[in-house]
Parts: C-alpha cells; structure tokens; sequence
C-alpha cells in the first residue's frame, strides 16, 4: 500500500516505519523539516504539513493524499486525531482510508475527566474530580496528582503536597485532580479489530522514562492487566490502535490512567514480542481474514538508544523552501 505516516519526529510515526518498511511505499509527513522521520524515506516521499492544530492541516494534508495518490494515512500526532476523523468520509472519497476510532471516542479520550466518568463502573478508576474555587473547601487527601483535563504528554502535570499548592493552579474547572498513585505504570498495547473484537492486549512495564517516553521497558504477562487492557477498550468504543495506562495504587489494584488512542511510541517492542500492531491494522483495513481471540505474546525487554541518519544538507534545504 502507499501509506502517509504524520508526526514523522515522533518515536511512534518512526515505530511504524519499522514495520512497515520496505513492504509498503511509505510517505513521512511532519511540520518540522529536522524531523527525523522524514529521512527515512526518498527525498519525493517527505511532506512539510501544517500543525496539527491548524485549520489549514486537514485540507493540505487530504490534497497531499489526492496528489500522491496515498491509500491510507495513519495520523500519530493527539492534535490531529479528532480534525482528521470529523473529515474521514472527505478522505474516503478521495481513495485515502483513515482507521481511526470513531469521532465521539477520540472526543472522550482527549477529556481526562470525561473518559475517568465514563468508565468507572467498568474498570478500576483512581478517586477523582474538577478542581475549582470549591475544592478549596474540601476536605481532600494528600498527596493528589493534577493535570488539565485536556492535553497531552506530561504538560502542566503536578504532584500537589499541600492544599496551598492548588491556588497556583486554574481554579475554572480545566485540571483534573486525582488520588495519587504510587506503583508501577504500564501501558497496554491494544488493538481492536474493525468490527469491535480485541485482538491485543499486551501489557508492557514502563520501567525507565525520558522525557515522556519509555527508554526501558518489558512485555508482561498480567492477567489482570490484559483483561483490564481490553475491557478499557470495548466499553471506550476503541477500533484499531490505542495504548491505555495503568498505575497501582496503594492498595495493590491498577487503576485507569487515561487512553492515548494512536500508536505508541513503545511499538517495535510489541512487535518483537510477537504482535505487529501495524501489520495487523493494514491486513484488517484490506479485509484480510484475522483472528477472533486474543494473539499471543512472549515476554521480552528493550532498552532504547539514540542512532543517527547522515544526509546532504541540500535535502533539509529542499524541505524549509515555502
């Protein structure tokens, strides 16, 4: 197939690539010309986009797909998930399939406090609320962590000690205060057939992070973890490609973090372990036969390290021109 992968500087745009080159024609596309991702691939398969966020991105991004002729564009970018998903029958129409999960699931998996609402008659949720002027009043346990109920990445987190920590905070109802977990993370790579069946749930240790991602990491096999994974998923409404995370609280249970429904950054490590998650979502986009139960996996660590790519400089050259 000819693919568009966006967020080509991301780890998870290059964890795609890994997969699924050389047996695709791969397009990179970013809004950065030092993104590394873009060179992955010939000079005539890169593409300067505009941000995520933009309102000029959906139309240059489907017009880039109707000149390349691209069959499917997988978006890694949080900002460009819902824009890209309210404009998929346009792309559709246009030749370029785009598996994403449905508008209204990506709506409630950007809002922290909507997804934590939804689920927690369904899986372990940690306790929870808006922070607002009467927070204040309340008579809350601490440690609590905080973090806006829209975003992504670790931006704005905080550790709250001390209830004169909140005031430095919005008081207007746009950060999410949460019992403090202090165990383990996992992430749970998950992917959900077309037609709602879960095919992976694999839990995987974040053991050592940098910078928000995980640099050291082991594929586990926790039956609680995997159920948890795959349940989080179904009543969420997720199809295709989603990563839900995990922490236990003091109490021993894992409790729901949040859903990132995209591409992990983590993926060459699932797929080593026996799941291509890529590979699976184009076999189940050209109607391929898949399986109806959960694949297996193997138990496997990776540890990260930074690798180069050398190029003329009249490429990036080449990429900056308007």
């Amino acid at each position: 197939m000819r693919i568009m992968i966006t967020g080509a500087g991301g780890p998870a745009a290059i964890s795609i690539w890994k997969s699924l080159y050389p047996q695709h024609e791969l397009h990179m596309a970013d809004m950065d010309p030092c993104a590394a991702g873009l060179y992955l691939v010939p000079a005539a398969q890169r593409l300067i986009v505009p941000r995520g966020d933009s309102p000029e991105f959906v139309g240059s991004v489907q017009e880039a797909c109707r000149v390349r002729g691209i069959e499917m564009l997988l978006s890694t970018v949080d900002a460009e998930l819902v824009p890209v998903a309210e404009a998929a029958s346009s792309f559709e129409a246009g030749g370029t399939r785009v598996p994403l999960s449905p508008v209204e699931t990506l709506r409630l998996c950007r809002d922290k406090y909507l997804l934590l609402e939804h689920l927690k008659h369904a899986v372990p949720v940690p306790e929870f609320g808006l922070l607002s002027a009467a927070t204040l009043d309340q008579a809350l346990v601490f440690p609590l962590f905080a973090k806006p109920r829209l975003g992504a990445g670790s931006r704005g987190i905080a550790l709250i000690h001390h209830k004169d920590d909140l005031r430095a905070l919005p008081l207007d109802g746009s950060y999410l205060l949460q019992e403090w977990l202090p165990g383990e993370e996992y992430s749970v790579d998950c992917y959900v057939r077309s037609d709602g069946v879960v095919l992976a749930a694999v839990p995987r240790d974040r053991m050592k992070t940098d910078s928000g991602i995980a640099v050291a990491s082991r594929t586990r096999h926790l039956d609680e973890l995997i159920e948890a994974g795959a349940n989080t998923a179904q009543v969420a409404g997720i199809r295709y490609v989603a990563n839900v995370q995990f922490k236990r609280a003091s109490d021993g249970r894992f409790k729901l973090l949040e859903i990132n429904p995209r591409f992990p950054g983590t993926l060459p490590l699932t797929t080593a372990a026996g799941i291509d998650i890529p590979a699976l979502l184009v076999a189940d986009v050209r109607g391929e036969p898949l399986p109806d139960t959960l694949l297996p996996f193997r138990e496997l660590m990776v540890v990260r390290y930074w690798t180069e790519q050398f190029f003329d400089p009249g490429e990036w050259t080449q990429l900056c021109r308007p």
